[in-house]
């Protein structure tokens, strides 16, 4: 049989094995489609080997997430007095669960937020972890937001004559309001609620987009939620999930960038972001047990957020090293695991796996799932991102293969949304067992453990030098276009400018056993507080950045092992700590020269530790001379 071009699934026979490791087992698989037939098409996942932050708590980088907005008690005194008129109407919209989830207050643990933000590639849209490849899916937005995956775009225009005249109405409303006020959430609130006006829901509906759902940088009502709140006011239906998410991305992305130039510059910045960050921490709360309170007791009428409200962070002394050593403890599939004793599963967390055939009667609920496990284009009010669930298979209890290349559909704001509304081709979903432990091809578990290897060769014991106190602030609060800069791993970029340059030698022979340099310029991190102490003098130095060009040379003696031979190396310190001239004189005679950018990674005990073997030896070497 032809698989049509957008199928969703594949069932084949492969080896498979946990990914942990173990014993591999011969059986019938189910993957998520598309998937490439060879490691050799596949380059390494995209790690990030950008610069490490070492103190979460005191960075240059200056964040205020803007979009995590407070409920206040009139927000549910409101949300009570119109419940019992329009809850119908919202369950009817799919925004019943998202407004009750507005009810709540989640506190926030920045450090968390930071730290997976560092793990962030936005190439792929995925936290990548030196266990595993994670993400935000379209589920956490159903599970923890409320919203719906199922509907109209958010982009919709209003069709009749009635709608546009609520529209003008709206929108004199909130030109009287913001004449006078600044903060016009709050004075939006006090003017409408209660009020009796006619208008009173399309008011409320787009008080609520505005403050928790495509909340902005500044505290108004968003002009541009009206005609949404005028549609679902109507119980139009509208697909939120995938705005919300592609919101969430956007910023992710835009954070990580900043975090990366943060610790390279001397100036503070400030960046204020606007994505709603708690549904982050939440699907971090809900999947590393190591780093979250207690959940509490809730009722079956409560939405999944609730079981969070209002707890304090857990006090982790070091987050990052949490998230690394999280492999053998993460929750894959934590919404298969019951909130209450009375917990209502959606259909796609059945006990037992099942074929549903796809056609006209297909329930809503497994073509909502059908939607959160395929590959799309997520548009959003100001962002188009791309949505790859084939990558984390293992979060929706399917197994996991080699990723294929998925295409981008963001020429326009319809093509992207064509995309993704695009009918269901496969003839049958596969819904897996609710409590399945999903495995990897052992193809895909080799691959992982060759990138792995080579993430470690590549990333050498980077130190952030000192910060200058004196800086002047700069503030980012709109969307960066192009920041999705990604450096693959192993890659050296040429520097092209240098300035305050000092000198110094280093002399000897290192074995290879000791030291290894790859085939590839070995970059090896000195930081200002060991430099003290091999440092020749008392003035402080800056970070050293030594990449020796080496020959192999049979040594006679040494069981004939084949050493490393630096004959003459001269390391020049730059201004930028990662921006470093390297003058290597060989054997005979002749002169090199080169620059590179060091690409610093993770795992700061780890690197210490190498840091200290590498500035013995070193010591070592010279002392012998």
């Amino acid at each position: 049989m032809v698989e049509p071009i957008y199928a969703i699934f594949e069932e084949r026979e492969e080896l498979m094995v946990s990914p942990t490791g173990g014993n591999p087992t011969l059986r019938i698989a189910h993957f998520l489609k598309p998937s490439v037939s060879s490691i050799d098409e596949l380059p390494p996942p995209f790690l990030s080997v950008e610069p490490t932050i070492s103190e979460l708590e005191n960075l240059p980088l200056k964040v205020h997430f803007k979009g995590w907005r407070r409920m206040d008690e009139n927000w549910k005194m409101w949300v009570a007095s119109l419940h019992s008129k329009y809850q119908s109407t919202w369950k009817e919209s799919g925004i019943y669960e998202a407004i009750m989830c507005s009810k709540y207050s989640i506190c926030r643990h920045q450090d968390l937020i930071l730290g997976l933000a560092e793990k962030w590639c936005p190439k792929t849209n995925t936290f990548i972890f030196s266990w595993g490849e994670a993400t935000v899916t379209l589920e956490d937005m159903m599970a923890l937001g409320g919203y719906s995956v199922l509907g109209d775009c958010v982009l919709s225009p209003l069709v009749t004559k009635e709608m546009e005249e609520i529209h003008e109405i709206l929108l004199e409303a909130n030109r009287r309001v913001s004449l006078s006020f600044t903060a016009s959430q709050h004075k939006w609130l006090e003017h409408f609620m209660g009020s009796g006006s006619k208008l009173e829901h399309e008011a409320f509906l787009s008080y609520w987009l505005s403050k928790f759902v495509f909340p902005l940088c500044e505290y108004r009502i968003e002009r541009q939620n009206f005609p949404i709140a005028i549609l679902l006011a109507r119980g139009t239906r509208i697909a939120l999930a995938p705005a919300v998410l592609s919101s969430i991305y956007t910023d992710l992305g835009l954070l990580k960038e900043k975090l990366v130039a943060s610790i390279k510059l001397d100036t503070e910045e400030v960046l204020n972001l606007s994505a709603p960050f708690q549904l982050v921490q939440l699907w971090a709360w809900e999947r590393f047990p190591a780093l979250r309170p207690s959940p509490i007791s809730i009722s079956q009428c409560e939405p999944r957020p609730a079981r969070w409200s209002k707890l304090k962070k857990v006090s982790t002394e070091n987050v990052r090293l949490a998230i690394d050593t999280a492999g053998e403890s993460f929750q894959w599939r934590p919404y298969a695991i019951a909130a209450n004793h009375n917990w209502l599963y959606p259909k796609f967390y059945e006990e037992k796996e099942q074929w549903v055939s796809v056609d006209a009667a297909l329930d809503k609920e497994l073509e909502s799932f059908a939607l959160c496990i395929r590959v799309c284009e997520l548009l959003g009010l100001h962002c188009i991102q791309q949505y790859l669930p084939h990558r984390v298979a293992m979060q929706f209890g399917i197994d996991q293969d080699l990723p294929g290349h998925v295409a981008r559909y963001n020429m326009s704001q319809g093509i992207a949304w064509s995309h993704y509304n695009r009918s269901i081709c496969d003839s049958k979903l596969y819904i897996p067992p609710r409590l399945f432990e999903a495995d990897v091809t052992m193809r895909y578990f080799e691959w992982w453990k060759q990138s792995m290897s080579a993430q470690k060769d590549a990333i050498k014991n980077f130190v952030t030098r000192p910060r200058d106190s004196r800086r002047i602030p700069r503030v980012y609060s709109r969307k960066m276009e192009n920041y999705n800069v990604f450096v693959p791993p192993s890659s050296f970029v040429e520097c092209f400018k240098m300035d305050t340059v000092k000198e110094t030698k280093l002399l000897g022979t290192l074995s290879e056993k000791r030291l290894a340099i790859d085939v590839k310029p070995l970059p090896v991190s000195v930081s200002q507080k060991m430099s003290r102490s091999t440092a020749d003098d008392e003035a402080p130095k800056k970070d050293l950045l030594m990449i020796p060009e080496a020959k192999d040379i049979q040594s006679e003696g040494l069981m004939g092992e084949a050493e490393k031979i630096l004959t003459d190396v001269t390391v020049r310190e730059v201004e930028h700590p990662t921006n470093i001239v390297v003058h290597v004189k060989e054997n005979d005679g002749k002169s090199s020269s080169y620059c590179k950018t060091e690409m610093p990674g993770l795992e700061l005990e780890a690197r210490i530790s190498r840091l200290e073997r590498a500035v013995a030896e070193l010591k070592a070497a010279r002392a012998n001379n």
